[in-house]
């Protein structure tokens, strides 16, 4: 494994306990987490998956104890020091030193509610055929490990079919670093005997969305 919020597939992690309470928040202080993560994005080098490529970086310890939304704040936090949006000391007090000019809009409730009702399209239009169609074999590559994918490490290296092309998309992997590519994506299925020998079902089925450079013609 990688990090260790690739844990997907891994065995030995017992049964997945579902939560039977429905509400979003179990607390006021996560739902004012929410909040601030749809006020938060402003600066243009805080992508999705760079927000996702810092949340993989909490420490092993806080990632597998603290609870889901503080690590938002971890992350956020990390991202606002790293970026000079706030201080270490300003984040800890909760309040500005005044020391640099606030030269950001400040959302309120509305604007807040305004952008959790907002949708925004990851595809992008281009003149390069897909390399891939329904129906064919492939294999997903394993890639190298220290920087974000959206390729998990229980399906690297594994046979598959694709079920569908989805169009062309953001390419994850770029966008953590930065910068805009797109790629097509597929909808990949597996069989659980082969992502599991020996425990894995062959009737079952596993799909995932994976990009045109995670995959290779069998």
């Amino acid at each position: 494994m990688a990090r260790v919020h690739d844990m997907g597939g891994l065995p030995g992690q017992g049964r997945i306990v579902m939560d039977k309470d429905e509400h979003p928040f179990h607390a006021a202080w996560e739902a004012r987490m929410w909040g601030m993560n749809e006020a938060m994005w402003g600066p243009d080098s805080w992508t999705l998956d760079w927000w996702r490529y810092v949340r993989e970086l909490i420490e092993p310890a806080d990632y597998l104890n603290r609870p889901y939304f503080d690590q938002w704040m971890q992350t956020f936090s990390a991202m606002m020091v790293d970026s000079g949006v706030a201080t270490v000391a300003e984040i800890a007090s909760g309040k500005s030193d005044g020391s640099r000019p606030r030269d950001v809009t400040l959302a309120r409730a509305a604007d807040v509610l305004k952008a959790s009702q907002t949708t925004r399209d990851f595809r992008r239009p281009t003149d390069q055929k897909p390399a891939f169609k329904p129906g064919d074999k492939v294999r997903t590559k394993t890639l190298a490990e220290g920087f974000h994918t959206r390729l998990p490490g229980y399906l690297m290296n594994k046979t598959g079919t694709v079920h569908a092309h989805r169009g062309n998309h953001l390419f994850p992997d770029a966008g953590a670093k930065g910068r805009e590519v797109a790629q097509h994506l597929y909808t990949i299925t597996f069989s659980g005997a082969d992502l599991w020998p020996g425990e894995g079902r062959a009737k079952d089925r596993i799909s995932a969305d994976l990009w045109e450079s995670y995959l290779e013609r069998v």
